[in-house]
């Protein structure tokens, strides 16, 4: 039976959790009857071997598919079961504590006040018992899309009211037992967006666009995470012993249309997926370059976790390979079988001098470039053979990384330029080059890099599947 007998009322405001507040006010309040009793347990009962089962499928049979199962059964909170005249209808809330409490009311109401109250008006069910209708201006939430300028001018592209609404005729149909009570309704509090656009050229060039579309999932700022309504209650279909099997069913529906849903994304923009890869690996390193100066050691690892930063043509690399008296950072062999020397200074270091000469640390960064070189002319077969660089030349490219860009002015930017111009093999990069350079190069194969934060996800649909341009 269930634990305690309460006489209140609920209270639920925005997205906060629903609020039990208890009243001596009982006069006009009648106990359940043993038959509602009954009823209560059942449902109690059901519900909680449903979300166990469902917990234990996700930490074992199902646990590489935890990510993409819905939050109120993955991580499911607390539980408002109201038993309505004319059926059930069930509040999933996130979770919020460690504990999960399972709450059941009886209703005098029927399920399409119930549902409305519940999910605090943006679920209507509509049936053919007549009812007061509620205000259109009254139901749902209000969406508002708008564009924001720099000056903090808005301009509104839509102003709606968003609600979810089904229609069933009485009786309901009856499911066949075991199979769960037939669910005229099972809605997340999630709602998809997708906008189509297209990338033009800032400088207004006759250059043909990136036609994209952006995708997001956000929430409608209510407290619950799923409203099921069950039209009709039979207390027979409610036993604990058939809910694992609606929880594996129900786990393998919702995961079958994210498998869908993956599958459509993929055909819609195969690089996707590993954009968004590489777009936070590049955000990654951006934020390490600009934390603690402190992170020397941190930031060497981290390229050498991912050399592609450094040469995203490379084939093949070697970290910390010695070459006379010290050691390389790395030397990477390209598809061409050209290899690159690289020294790594720290990014703290300066380039240039205040009077524009170059720095102790720049040039004896390059000077170790040299001395490698050197060291491969007078011991090249040895190298080849010994440390495995099969094909590489007395002469190959080098690249020094130290220091940030914005360290440099227009001035010594220019004279850094000539440097290499004078000495081409010899490239010198910044921390910031190094990261503009990847970025550079793997949107030219992936598509732009366009962080828009948050959940939202960018696809650039194939050329065929290209927008018509709107001329306004």
């Amino acid at each position: 039976m269930p634990n305690e007998l309460k006489s209140g009322r609920l209270s639920f405001v925005g997205d906060a959790p629903m609020t039990f507040v208890p009243t001596d006010e009982v006069g006009d309040i009648d106990d359940p009857s043993p038959e509602s009793l009954e009823a209560m347990n059942a449902l109690k009962t059901c519900v909680q071997a449903y979300l166990k089962t469902a917990e234990s499928l996700l930490a074992g049979k199902y646990s590489s598919l935890c990510a993409f199962a819905p939050a109120y059964l993955s991580n499911p909170g607390n539980v408002f079961i109201a038993l309505c005249p004319d059926g059930v209808v069930v509040r999933y809330e996130s979770k919020r504590t460690e504990k999960r409490s399972i709450g059941v009311a009886v209703m005098a109401q029927g399920i399409a006040q119930t549902a409305l109250e519940i999910s605090q008006n943006l679920v209507r069910v509509v049936s053919d018992v007549p009812a007061t209708p509620l205000p259109e201006r009254e139901l749902g939430i209000e969406l508002r899309m708008f564009i924001a300028s720099p000056t903090d001018r808005t301009q509104d592209l839509l102003v709606s009211r968003i609600w979810f609404e089904a229609h069933y005729s009485q009786p309901a149909p009856m499911s066949q037992s075991p199979s769960k009570p037939y669910c005229l309704l099972s809605v997340r509090n999630e709602l998809a967006f997708e906008i189509h656009g297209e990338v033009l050229p800032v400088d207004g060039s006759s250059e043909q666009g990136q036609p994209f579309i952006s995708k997001a999932e956000v929430s409608l700022g209510a407290g619950w995470q799923c409203i099921e309504v069950f039209p009709g209650f039979d207390q027979s279909a409610w036993k604990a012993e058939y809910a694992p099997l609606w929880a594996e069913n129900d786990l393998l529906g919702c995961l079958l249309m994210n498998q869908r849903r993956q599958v459509d994304e993929q055909t819609l923009d195969p690089r996707a997926a590993t954009r968004r890869q590489y777009a936070a690996l590049l955000a990654q390193f951006k934020a390490l370059l600009d934390s603690d100066p402190d992170r020397e050691q941190t930031l060497q690892a981290f390229l050498q976790s991912n050399p592609k930063l450094l040469c995203p043509a490379h084939v093949q690399m070697w970290p910390k390979l010695p070459l006379g008296a010290r050691v390389t950072d790395f030397v990477f062999r390209d598809a061409a079988n050209d290899y690159l020397l690289v020294e790594l200074e720290r990014s703290t270091l300066a380039l240039f001098r205040q009077d524009e000469h170059a720095t102790a640390a720049l040039t004896t960064a390059q000077g170790q470039i040299v001395d490698w070189k050197r060291y491969l002319g007078d011991n090249l077969q040895t190298v080849q053979r010994e440390l495995g660089l099969a094909g590489i030349t007395p002469n190959p490219s080098g690249l020094v990384v130290i220091g940030r860009s914005k360290q440099l002015t227009p001035v010594t930017r220019r004279k850094l330029q000539t440097m290499m111009n004078e000495s081409p093999k010899l490239r010198v990069m910044t921390y910031d080059d190094v990261y503009e350079n990847a970025k550079a190069v793997l949107e030219n194969i992936l598509g732009p890099m366009w962080d828009v934060g948050g959940s939202t996800r960018i696809f650039y649909p194939n050329a065929a599947d290209r927008l018509p341009r709107q001329l306004s």
